[in-house]
C-alpha cells in the first residue's frame, strides 16, 4: 500500500485537518516538475533560478505545516498533562496505597482540595468509583495512543514527502531540511508522552488491576492498526459459509420437490421472510466492514467502538452464516417435519426465532458477546431517542432500522401468528392481514429519526436549522404511510384506483419523499454536487473511493428510491403479487442502504461532518499550573503519597518534563 494511502487509513478523523497536509505537499511537488522550463530551449540561469524559487516555496510550505503540527501536538500534550494530572487525584482520593495509612491519603487529598477554588472544590472531593477510574483510564490511554499515532505519522509524512522532492528534483535540501527542523521538532521527541503512557500503566497495574500487569493491559492496549485477522477466525467464517452454501442449496432441491402444503404456504412464507431479511442485512454488514478497512475508512473511531474488542470482517461473516445456517435448517425442518415425526411444522420458525433471540441477548462468551451488549444498547438508544444525546452510532443505527422497516413488521407478524393464531386453525387465514398496528410498526422507524433530529437540535448550540430539515425528510414517511393505509382501505370502493383521492395523496407524498430524500442523500449524506468543473465534476474535492464509484452511486441511489414507482405500476397491471413485490422492494431497500454506508461513513471519515470527537470525555475538572505545580511537588515528597515505579531512571525523566 502506497504510503499516501497509508496516511489517510491511519490518521485521527478528529484530528484531520491538523495533520501535515502530505497530498498537497505531492502535489505541490508534480506541479513544479510539470511546470519546469524545458531544458531543450531554455538557458541554464532561468532553469536554475526556477528550481531555486521553487525549492523556495516547497520548503516554505514544510515549515508551515511543521509550525501547524508542532502547534497541535503541543496544545494535546498539554491537555493529556492535565488530564493526567487530575486523574491522579481522583485515584488518590480512591486508593489506599501500600505503605501509607489513611490519615497520609486524607491529608494528601485535604492540601489539593484546600488549593482548589471553592468552585472546583466539590468536584475534586467527589470521588470516583472503580468502574468510573477504569473507565476514564482506558478512554484517556486510547488517547494517548491517538497522540502517539499522530506523532509517527507526520514524522512519517514529512521524511517521505522530503524524499519525494529530492527523488523528482534531484536534490538534497529535502534531506537537509528534514535533519535540520523534523529531528528536533517538539512533536518528534516522545519521551514526555512515553512517561505518561508508562505512569498510566503502572498506576492502572497497582490500583485498578490489583497488581497484574497483564490483565492491566489486557484493558488498556490498544491493537497496532491494520492488524491482520487472525488465520483460525478467517477458518471458521469460511467453514461457517461452505456449510450455508451447502445447506441453501439442499433447501432450495428439497422444496422443489417437497413444497409446503397450500394451507401452509402463506405462513412459511411471511414466516421465513423476516429472518431472511435479517441473514442478508447481516452479509452486507460483514461487506461494508470490509470494505471500510480496506478502503481505510476508520469505522471503528467514527463509531466510538473500543478498539481493543471491535468486530473484523470475518467476525461478521461467520455470525451472518450462523444465522443463515439456522435459517436454513429451520426451513428444512418444516419441509420435512412428516418424515422426522413433528406433526406440527410450525414449530420449527418459532424455533428459529428464539434460538436467534437468545443468540442475540444471552451473556455468554460466544459470538462476541461485548459486540452484541454494544448493539443492544444501541438499538435501545435509538428507541428511546428524545433521552439521550445523539452521536453517530446513534442515528446511523436509526437508519439502519429505516431501511429494515418491511423486516420489523414481518417480525410483528410472526409475534402476532404466534401470540392470536397458532393452533387455532379457524384464525389462519386472517393471520397475515394488516391491522391497525402494521402502519404504526411501519412508522416507527422514521419516528426514531425524527425525535433523534429533534434532540440534535436542541442539543446543538448554534440551533442549525439543518437537523429541523432532516427531521422533515422523516416526516414524509408519516404522510406515506397514512395515503398507503387510507388507499388499501378505500380501494375497493372504486372501480378504477385513480378514482381514489388518496391514491393521488399517496402518490404525491411518494413524490415528496422521493426528491426530499433522494437530495438529502447526494448534498448532506454524500456531500457530492461540490465541483461543478474539471475531473471531479459533481462530486467533492476529496475522495476514497474511485471516482467512478461516486458516479455509479448517484445513480443508484436515484434508482433504489424509485422502486416505489416500478411496484405501483407493476401492481397496478397486475404483472406481479403483492407479497413478492414487496418482498423485492425490501431487498432492493437493504442493498441501497449497504451502498449508502460506503459512502456516508467515507464522508464522514474524512470531513468529520457530524463534528464528533475522536475519544470520549472522561468528565474531569482541570487543573491550573499553581495546581499542577503542587501535586507534582506531593508526588516527589518523601512522606508523600507515592504511586510510581521506584526507579530513579523514572523520577528523573519525570522531573525533567514535568
Amino acid at each position: 500500500m502506497k504510503f499516501g494511502k497509508t496516511f489517510e487509513t491511519h490518521l485521527t478523523i478528529e484530528w484531520r485537518r491538523q495533520y501535515m497536509r502530505y497530498g498537497d505537499l505531492k502535489v505541490l511537488i508534480k506541479r513544479g516538475v510539470d511546470r519546469a522550463p524545458p531544458p531543450a530551449t531554455t538557458p541554464d540561469y532561468e532553469i536554475q533560478a526556477y528550481y531555486r524559487a521553487f525549492e523556495e516555496t516547497f520548503l516554505m510550505e514544510c515549515q508551515n505545516e511543521l509550525t501547524r503540527v508542532n502547534n497541535f501536538f503541543l496544545e494535546k500534550l498539554s491537555e493529556a498533562r492535565r488530564k493526567h494530572n487530575t486523574l491522579k487525584i481522583q485515584l488518590l482520593a480512591y486508593s489506599h496505597v501500600p505503605g501509607h495509612t489513611s490519615s497520609d491519603l486524607s491529608i494528601g487529598s485535604n492540601r489539593i482540595a484546600s488549593h482548589l477554588p471553592n468552585r472546583r472544590r466539590s468536584s475534586a472531593e467527589k470521588k470516583m468509583t472503580q468502574r468510573q477510574l477504569r473507565s476514564a483510564y482506558s478512554e484517556f490511554y486510547l488517547s494517548l495512543v491517538l497522540l502517539q499515532n499522530y506523532q509517527s505519522l507526520n514524522e512519517t509524512g514529512f521524511r517521505k514527502i522530503c524524499k519525494k522532492y529530492d527523488k523528482y528534483l534531484r536534490s538534497t535540501a529535502g534531506a537537509e531540511w528534514f535533519d535540520r527542523n523534523v529531528e528536533f521538532a517538539p512533536f518528534t521527541d516522545g519521551h514526555l508522552l512515553q512517561y505518561i503512557i508508562a505512569e498510566v500503566e503502572d498506576l492502572y497495574t497497582l490500583h485498578l488491576a490489583g497488581g497484574d500487569r497483564s490483565m492491566a493491559m489486557a484493558k488498556l492496549r490498544v491493537p497496532p492498526l491494520g492488524e491482520p485477522t487472525p488465520p483460525f477466525m478467517v477458518f471458521r467464517a469460511g467453514l461457517s459459509l461452505g456449510m450455508l452454501i451447502m445447506l441453501v442449496m439442499a433447501t432450495a432441491a428439497i422444496y422443489w420437490k417437497r413444497p409446503p402444503t397450500a394451507d401452509n404456504i402463506p405462513g412459511f412464507m411471511r414466516l421465513y421472510r423476516g429472518p431472511f431479511t435479517w441473514v442478508i442485512f447481516n452479509f452486507f454488514m460483514a461487506a461494508n466492514v470490509a470494505g471500510w478497512q480496506r478502503a481505510g475508512v476508520n469505522h471503528v473511531l467514527i463509531f466510538e467502538i473500543d478498539p481493543r474488542s471491535h468486530l473484523l470482517p470475518a467476525t461478521f461473516l461467520e455470525i451472518a452464516c450462523v444465522f443463515g445456517i439456522l435459517w436454513a435448517l429451520s426451513m428444512l425442518g418444516f419441509l420435512l417435519h412428516d418424515l422426522i415425526f413433528v406433526p406440527d411444522p410450525f414449530l420449527f420458525p418459532l424455533a428459529l426465532i428464539l434460538i436467534m433471540l437468545g443468540m442475540l441477548v444471552v451473556p455468554l462468551p460466544i459470538m462476541n458477546w461485548p459486540a452484541r451488549w454494544w448493539t443492544m444498547k444501541l438499538v435501545g438508544r435509538v428507541v428511546s431517542a428524545p433521552l439521550h444525546y445523539v452521536g453517530f452510532a446513534d442515528f446511523w443505527m436509526g437508519d439502519q432500522m429505516v431501511s429494515l422497516g418491511n423486516c420489523l413488521v414481518d417480525h410483528y407478524y410472526i409475534f402476532r401468528f404466534y401470540a392470536t393464531c397458532w393452533l387455532r386453525s379457524h384464525l389462519m387465514i386472517n393471520c397475515f392481514k394488516p391491522d391497525v398496528m402494521v402502519p404504526i410498526m411501519s412508522s416507527l422507524p422514521a419516528w426514531f429519526r425524527f425525535a433523534q433530529c429533534l434532540r440534535r437540535f436542541r442539543d446543538s448550540g448554534s440551533k442549525s436549522v439543518s437537523y429541523l430539515i432532516n427531521a422533515g425528510k422523516y416526516s414524509t414517511t408519516f404522510l406515506v404511510v397514512l395515503f398507503s393505509t387510507l388507499r388499501s382501505q378505500t380501494d375497493g370502493g372504486y372501480g378504477n384506483t385513480f378514482n381514489n383521492p388518496f391514491t393521488w395523496l399517496f402518490l404525491a407524498s411518494n413524490v415528496v419523499a422521493f426528491i426530499y430524500g433522494y437530495l438529502w442523500d447526494v448534498l448532506r449524506d454524500f456531500g457530492l454536487f461540490r465541483i461543478f468543473r474539471g475531473e471531479h465534476i459533481f462530486l467533492r474535492p476529496q475522495l476514497v473511493y474511485p471516482v467512478p464509484v461516486y458516479y455509479f452511486v448517484i445513480v443508484e441511489d436515484l434508482v433504489l428510491r424509485l422502486v416505489w414507482a416500478f411496484e405501483f405500476v407493476l401492481l397496478y397491471h397486475d404483472w406481479i403479487s403483492a407479497y413478492n413485490m414487496k418482498t423485492i422492494s425490501s431487498l432492493l431497500e437493504i442493498t441501497r442502504r449497504f451502498i449508502w454506508n460506503f459512502v456516508r461513513l467515507e464522508h464522514e471519515h474524512l470531513y468529520n461532518c457530524g463534528k464528533f470527537r475522536a475519544t470520549r470525555d472522561i468528565y474531569l475538572a482541570a487543573l491550573n499550573p499553581r495546581q499542577e505545580r503542587l501535586l507534582e511537588s506531593m508526588m516527589d515528597e518523601t512522606d508523600g503519597v507515592t504511586h510510581r515505579r521506584n526507579t530513579k531512571e523514572r523520577i528523573r525523566l519525570g522531573k525533567e518534563y514535568f
